[in-house]
């Protein structure tokens, strides 16, 4: 028997139905939304993690009264664990302005919002979408694979942190360029930023909706360390060679395709 078909027999009626019916099941799962990517692409909006209902509809491919109907009736486990927003009057006008005013939210006169939890849990309470018993699926079968990527992730992260020490330091013994003193690590943190996600660390921050003194690192995937790793390499090479913070940002900003 193949590896799928084996992980497909294994999800039976039974322990699908443990994270349908066990909030105490979903809540133990729910950390773990890089799931959510694995099984299907999920729809985005500029500047934002955050998803409408009809675009988690769409995700799972449900009509929207769906997602409607299982956010109503279980709205105070989505407020317990702060999945879900609603946006209205200033709140909601700043949105649109985030995101551009995309054409479906436009004219609308509220919004609900879900983050990337609340996805995953819609999923693991609609009964009628085959991409959330895929979902469910993964979840209870995939135990070894996700502690692999955690130990992997944890690898990454000592990585990332000995990166930045090295273009901390590169940054205090070698850098001779124009910008305000004290400012210069965060000046090329953004660039940093800038460079593999168009926004700068304050955004990001924003999009995860994080406090001012959390480890941005702590948020980003084993991919996107990497990807700030190789960026400060070679931040630090070029302030190495004596490079000037506008003509680093011009050689990081100019060849971004490289690090994205």
């Amino acid at each position: 028997m193949k590896k799928q078909d084996q992980m497909e027999a294994q999800l039976n009626d039974s322990n699908e139905m443990v994270l349908i019916e066990s909030k105490t099941m979903r809540d133990q799962h729910v950390y773990r939304e890089d799931v959510l990517l694995k099984v299907k692409a999920i729809p985005e909006m500029p500047n934002t993690l955050d998803v409408t209902l009809q675009m988690a509809a769409n995700y799972y491919d449900v009509p929207l009264e769906t997602v409607r109907t299982i956010v109503k009736r279980n709205r105070d486990e989505f407020n317990d664990y702060e999945e879900i927003r609603l946006l209205k009057g200033k709140a909601l006008k700043e949105f649109k302005a985030l995101v551009h005013d995309e054409p479906d939210i436009k004219s609308v006169p509220s919004l609900q919002l879900l983050n990337r939890r609340g996805l995953l849990r819609l999923g693991m309470l609609l009964t009628d979408s085959e991409v959330a018993k895929s979902v469910r699926n993964y979840l209870l079968n995939v135990e070894e694979i996700s502690d692999k990527e955690q130990k992997l992730w944890a690898v990454e992260r000592e990585i990332s942190k000995r990166e930045r020490r090295q273009l901390t330091d590169a940054i205090k013994d070698f850098y001779q360029g124009l910008l305000k003193k004290g400012f210069e690590y965060s000046t090329f943190t953004n660039l940093v930023y800038k460079t593999i996600f168009d926004m700068s660390a304050k955004q990001m921050k924003d999009m995860y909706e994080l406090e001012k003194n959390d480890a941005l690192r702590d948020f980003l995937t084993t991919e996107d360390l990497r990807k700030v790793v190789k960026a400060e390499k070679t931040i630090s090479a070029l302030i190495l060679l004596g490079k000037d913070y506008n003509d680093i940002k011009e050689e990081m900003l100019g060849n971004k395709e490289k690090f994205q």
